[in-house]
């Protein structure tokens, strides 16, 4: 897990300095955040935490059953 953590950090001061470097002041388009440095690294980073966050909250509350969900069968007995 921490391996996973460091190398993920590291990919995004990698990207991060690339848009530094590369980008020399260049905006993507005309709103105001596009011309922070690593903005839309940062925002892909976000978005794919906020993706995993909903996908387990997903999994706990509405697709897992309990583990005698298939036992409780009360009716036909």
């Amino acid at each position: 897990m921490k391996r996973v953590l460091v190398v993920t950090i590291t990919a995004l001061i990698i990207f991060v300095l690339l848009d530094i470097f590369l980008m020399n002041g260049q905006a993507h388009n005309g709103f105001s955040w596009s011309h922070l440095a690593g903005f839309f690294s940062l925002f892909g980073f976000l978005g794919c935490l906020a993706l995993i966050a909903v996908a387990k909250l997903l999994g706990h509350y509405w697709l897992q059953r309990d583990e005698d969900h298939y036992d409780n069968d009360d009716d036909n007995e």
